[in-house]
């Protein structure tokens, strides 16, 4: 009985020599992926900045990051990304991350029926964007005005030579929890989501998670500095961030985007 109760513990301290080992593995890579993350939102509000445009970071929440091929150029391997937008600096509530190409379909044939009856000239602008918009409008369905495409380090002015893709360390299990932005009146815990940078300066306010399976990190944004800050551990009350005002003071609901 003694032997047994003696092989028993040596096995009970082995297991937990090996889960002490592991933890301070994935620890590590949860730090790593969470500094690297914040550094990344630091840089893009800087470049908004900069070049006077509004930028935005896209996070899919459902990829499995691989850092080494995220770096060879892999998009599938990267879990967030940087992208520059043009057009209006301003953000609809709940927006899509990407046009719907076929509700845009949608909603010009539509536009159609509505067009018999003009004159044919009515839409008449020498320009054959303005036009399918005008055409669109007439069905009552929105297009987005502006157009986003990844930052590439010409664009951004870096040579770094790492680009503006990241992958989070998907390998020991790093992965996103959740992630609340100002435009969106819900979090999100699957599926794409962004958060926008303006050219003022300011940003979306914002609270990402990012987490091992058992411990997690968070990002917060500031709306009106764009100021990010990295904290170990989740909010107690995600709205005491989210529903903070410039004052400091608790707002009732979640204020616009700018």
């Amino acid at each position: 009985m003694l032997e047994l109760m003696i092989v028993l513990a040596i096995i009970a301290g082995a297991a937990l020599l090996v889960r002490s080992g592991f933890r301070m593995i994935t620890k590590a890579d949860l730090v790593e992926s969470s500094t690297e993350l914040a550094s990344i939102l630091r840089r893009t509000n800087s470049l908004a900045f900069e070049h006077g445009e509004m930028h935005r970071v896209v996070f899919d929440l459902d990829r499995v990051g691989n850092p080494t091929e995220c770096a060879k150029g892999s998009v599938a391997a990267c879990n967030y990304w940087v992208e520059v937008c043009q057009g209006a600096p301003s953000v609809q509530r709940n927006e899509a991350v990407r046009p719907d190409e076929e509700a845009k379909k949608r909603a010009l044939d539509k536009s159609k029926d509505k067009m018999q009856g003009l004159p044919a000239d009515a839409l008449a602008t020498g320009d054959p964007e303005i036009a399918m918009k005008r055409a669109t409008a007439l069905s009552g369905h929105h297009i987005a005005d502006k157009t986003c495409v990844p930052v590439t380090d010409a664009i951004s002015g870096d040579a770094n030579g790492k680009g503006w893709s990241r992958a989070l360390r998907g390998t020991t299990g790093i992965k996103f929890k959740e992630i609340w932005v100002q435009h969106r009146d819900d979090g999100v815990s699957k599926g794409q989501v962004v958060l926008y940078f303006f050219p003022t300066g300011a940003a979306e306010k914002t609270v990402i998670e990012v987490t091992d399976g058992d411990e997690v990190f968070t990002v917060l944004v500031y709306g009106l500095s764009g100021r990010v800050e990295l904290r170990d551990g989740p909010l107690r009350d995600i709205n005491d961030h989210m529903l903070r005002n410039v004052m400091g003071d608790k707002d009732a609901k979640r204020e616009d985007t700018p």
